[in-house]
């Protein structure tokens, strides 16, 4: 869920909320890795990372997360 809405909040333009719901995507996800029911967890977690760093350099151009 947090993962959805940090890229719903970085096509709104809101970089706060980006990177709250961003931070609490890896925090939450963390003790499922590396895959949970099918999920590469590890994968969303990159991808999580990824963002984290593209919002942290000031930028709220994300890639589409892929599942």
């Amino acid at each position: 869920m947090h993962v959805a809405v940090a890229w719903y909040q970085a096509g709104r333009g809101n970089r706060v909320g980006c990177e709250r719901q961003l931070a609490k995507a890896a925090r939450r996800l963390g003790p499922y890795a590396p895959a949970h029911r099918g999920v590469d967890v590890e994968s969303v977690l990159g991808q999580v990372a990824r963002a984290a760093s593209v919002v942290e350099d000031g930028s709220l151009e994300l890639e589409p997360p892929r599942v």
